[in-house]
């Protein structure tokens, strides 16, 4: 669960942006019909879009709800062999700056990206809170 105050500095973070770098926040609605096509967003990610839209956390950005449709879709179109991806019971929130996915593992919480020029999924951060936090300009 991000924190009242995890949630006071990401939106922060986010009013500071450059207006050209924000997203407008996710509707109810556009979340639900996400849900309809995708399933479930994690509770943290969905006050995300529903608060602050999307944005840049560091080097990487993470999907508003219009890019976050894409990238589901996208991700779908790739997953699999023999050369597709093989992240399992990850929820995409973007795409790095190499064009590998990045997401929330669904058990356990942790960001993780899957590597696709030196393989592997790695942990990016223990959790949401942790990976946001740590992109959050000072």
């Amino acid at each position: 669960m991000l924190s009242p105050e995890a949630k006071q500095k990401i939106q922060d973070h986010i009013a500071a942006m450059p207006e050209s770098l924000r997203r407008d926040p996710a509707t109810e609605q556009e979340l639900r019909e996400f849900e309809e096509s995708y399933g479930p967003i994690p509770e943290d990610y969905r006050w995300f879009l529903l608060t602050c839209g999307g944005g840049h956390f560091g080097a990487e950005a993470v999907d508003d709800v219009t890019e976050l449709a894409k990238s589901h879709a996208k991700f779908r179109r790739e997953f699999g062999p023999p050369r597709g991806w093989t992240m399992r019971d990850v929820f995409i929130i973007g795409w790095d700056g190499f064009a590998n996915p990045f997401g929330i593992e669904t058990t356990t919480g942790r960001v993780v990206v899957e590597d696709h020029n030196f393989g592997g999924i790695h942990e990016l951060a223990p959790s949401l809170e942790e990976f946001m936090l740590r992109g959050v300009w000072r």
